[in-house]
């Protein structure tokens, strides 16, 4: 069965925040990847797309290295 990007996109974007909630500490995109492959099988565009989406929504940022990190 075929998930609509947009789900897909939505899922990864909870996920990434668990992540991000669970380590407390600014993660590359590739760290993160990784880490989700293990639950979805993934795209780096999906991960990107997800991650740009936390920070529009203001509860993420990218440090300068371009690391996730939660918004405080």
């Amino acid at each position: 069965m075929n998930v609509p990007a947009a789900e897909k996109t939505e899922k990864t974007r909870c996920l990434l925040l668990d992540h991000l909630k669970a380590k407390q500490a600014p993660m590359s995109l590739q760290e993160l990847e990784a880490n989700l492959t293990e639950e979805l099988i993934l795209s780096h565009r999906t991960v990107k797309e997800a991650a740009w989406k936390l920070v529009e929504e203001g509860k993420a940022q990218f440090t300068s290295s371009w690391d996730l990190e939660l918004k405080c």
